[in-house]
């Protein structure tokens, strides 16, 4: 019995034994699981607040809902970027502008990050002033109408010669070289020879200017209520462009002018000629399709605007000058924008009291290396828009009590780069500076013709790239003294719905004509006679803006729609692509230029995208061919789904075409061309 108790005894131990390795192995898996579910629950936790923080640096340029106001402004090339809290809120695919807005205009528009990662591989720096002479100093000048050496050298002789404009199509002429002293020449090519081994040389090289005030009769408007208006134009400028390359401009734009932004603006036709045209005058040259299938017609043919000369048109230069206004148009290009691609008449005489043109007449037409140099960039660390800067400083200097219009284009330095503007930045900066006093009693409205043209087919496969193609940058500031009279509420509510060049255009005009009757007070919605937008300084209608209402042809709209990539479609692709280069050989031959130019063939269709559509029976289709040539081209297709009938939009070419399309020029310039000899 003992034993039957001892192994009774055993038996128990054993079991309790085994029943307490049991609980432990089940504690210890208990315990495992909720250590491997604590783990699982905090890392996809720690993992999503990652991704809510951090994500937006690496989003493949999705669109992001962020503040409207400008954010912490910082180059890109800075080894940092500061980013507010304020700037990021959400992250989404497709952002409509979140806000309170009253009106439903059916216009999804997205707001980028300007920074964004995809960004990164064609944000290439501009090294043209990297390596100049930072302390160089220029051996003359011309201050209160005298020439002066102000570097005197042994062996040393400057001289001076004057080049004026008797008339904007008139012969310039020259006068011969003279001596420094007192002259009333605006523009005064400077040179300074030394003597050497073979006899003198050109050593220096500049190009001085100064303002003569016209003898103009006392204005009948006062400058009190009549403020002056500033419009400064940098060509190519996509809005996402201006916040990388100008941070320091904007900043100080925001916080001492109280810029407003408009983010949302529109191009409405292809190249700079085409955009200048709806600013000045109000009429659309460039045909195309509305979103809808509307087809919206040029208000002037290319004979109009092209062949003939455009003083008898009314313009937004004669309206300032019929004002009282004193004006002034610098255009810092030697092809003037109304007058090139393709050759043009524009104006045949002046349109401005001063003119910026006779500069580049000097820069590009002298024979002097040396003066050439002087504004390259690459020696001298000065270009162009530092000169056009200093000549619109003299003139408004020069008519302190008169009110003002100028309009300044500067063709180059965002044109060719994405990163070509980021040189400018400190330049503008210092001008804005030094000229406080003037730009708070002015309205200052700084703005582009088109988004930017010259990247790279990788560059517009990002969703930044295709929309900084047609968006160029828009931000206006108005005098302190209307500041809080409710005029900066209404532009604010304004900046978040699509706007157009028209709008643009109407604005000044409300500056200029309808606005100083109430002393900038009136924010009711006008309809301007005989013009297409509505000012930014009012309540616009409630009518929808989208690309169905506004006059913007489709292909330039920004308001974001569904698309249906059919690259892999081999068919359509083959049928859509030989009949687009069909239709720009037509054109060529259309321009009698078909012994001068190549036909295109093609090399390889490089996007084809089925677009959304509101109208049943028809499609509308983006495509971009690459040909053998080569040349890039794109253009919108709409298909006819009962005629299969084809009508091709504007054709944009995408490639850095040079010199290509040259040979055309005498006959009928365009860039549809690819010289057979060049």
């Amino acid at each position: 019995m003992g034993y039957q108790k001892t192994e009774e005894t055993g038996q128990l131990f054993q079991s309790s034994q085994e029943n307490f390795f049991k609980f432990s192995n089940f504690r210890r898996r208990f315990h495992i699981r909720s250590l491997f579910y604590f783990i699982s629950i905090f890392s996809l936790g720690f993992f999503v607040c990652l991704y809510i923080t951090f994500g937006w640096q690496k989003g493949g340029g999705d669109p992001i809902t962020v503040s409207q106001s400008l954010p912490s402004y910082s180059n890109y090339f800075n080894t940092t970027v500061t980013t507010t809290k304020t700037e990021i809120s959400e992250k989404s695919e497709k952002s409509e502008i979140q806000n309170d807005s009253k009106y439903q205009d059916d216009c999804s528009l997205p707001v980028f990050d300007p920074w964004d990662e995809t960004i990164k591989p064609f944000m290439v720096e501009d090294t043209k002033m990297k390596y100049c002479n930072k302390n160089f100093k220029p051996f003359t000048e011309l201050v209160n109408g005298t020439f002066r050496v102000v570097q005197e050298k042994e062996g040393r002789t400057c001289k001076g010669r004057c080049h004026t404009l008797p008339d904007l199509t008139a012969p310039f002429k020259v006068t011969n070289w003279f001596s420094p002293g007192p002259t009333d020449c605006e523009f005064l090519e400077a040179v300074c020879w030394e003597k050497g081994q073979f006899g003198e040389k050109e050593v220096y090289g500049w190009i001085h200017t100064q303002i003569v005030p016209n003898k103009v009769p006392k204005p009948p408007i006062e400058k009190s209520e009549h403020p002056d208006v500033f419009v400064f134009v940098m060509d190519s400028l996509a809005s996402g462009m201006a916040k990388r390359s100008l941070p320091k401009m904007l900043e100080f734009m925001k916080t001492k002018l109280q810029a407003v932004d408009f983010p949302y603006l529109s191009q409405v036709g292809t190249r700079s000629q085409v955009n200048a045209v709806p600013l000045w005058f109000g009429k659309q040259v460039e045909a195309g399709t509305m979103k809808g299938g509307k087809r919206m017609e040029a208000d002037w043919t290319e004979d109009e605007y092209c062949k003939h000369y455009l003083d008898d048109k009314p313009n937004m230069f004669r309206d300032f000058l019929d004002a009282g206004y004193t004006t002034n148009y610098l255009d810092n290009w030697i092809d003037q924008t109304l007058t090139h691609n393709p050759i043009c008449k524009g104006f045949q005489h002046f349109h401005t009291n001063h003119t910026f043109f006779p500069l580049t007449h000097i820069l590009e037409r002298t024979v002097l290396w040396v003066t050439k140099q002087s504004l390259k960039g690459t020696q001298i660390c000065r270009e162009v828009h530092q000169a056009t800067l200093e000549y619109f400083d003299q003139f408004v200097r020069a008519y302190p009590d008169r009110p003002k219009f100028t309009w300044s284009w500067f063709v180059h330095l965002a044109h060719e780069k994405l990163a070509g503007p980021d040189r400018a930045d400190p330049h503008f900066l210092e001008f804005f500076q030094n000229n406080l006093e003037i730009f708070d009693d002015a309205f200052v409205i700084f703005t582009a013709d088109h988004g930017f043209r010259a990247g790279s087919f990788e560059f517009y496969k990002t969703k930044i790239g295709a929309f900084e193609k047609h968006n160029p940058f828009l931000q206006i500031s108005v005098p302190k003294k209307y500041r809080d009279n409710g005029i900066l509420e209404v532009m604010r509510e304004n900046a978040k719905r699509l706007q157009s060049h028209y709008d643009t255009r109407a604005t000044i005009l409300d500056i200029l004509k309808y606005q100083p009757s109430s002393q900038f007070t009136d924010r009711a919605t006008l309809k301007i006679p005989d013009e297409k937008g509505n000012s930014l300084l009012r309540q616009q209608p409630l009518t929808p803006r989208n690309c169905e209402h506004l006059p913007i042809p489709q292909q330039y709209c920004i308001c974001q729609s569904k698309s249906t990539d059919l690259t892999a479609d081999a068919k359509l692709c083959e049928r859509l692509g030989r009949s687009f280069l069909a239709h720009i050989n037509s054109e060529i031959d259309n321009f009698k230029l078909g012994g001068l130019c190549h036909k295109f063939d093609i090399q390889i269709v490089l996007e084809l995208d089925l677009h959304a559509s509101s109208h049943a029976s028809k499609t509308t289709y983006h495509i971009s061919v690459k040909t053998q040539h080569p040349a890039q081209f794109e253009t919108l297709i709409t298909e006819d789904k009962e005629t299969k009938k084809l009508t091709f939009d504007q054709i944009e070419r995408l490639d850095r075409y040079g010199s290509t399309a040259d040979c055309s020029k005498p006959v009928h310039f365009t860039n549809l061309c690819f010289c057979k000899t060049r």
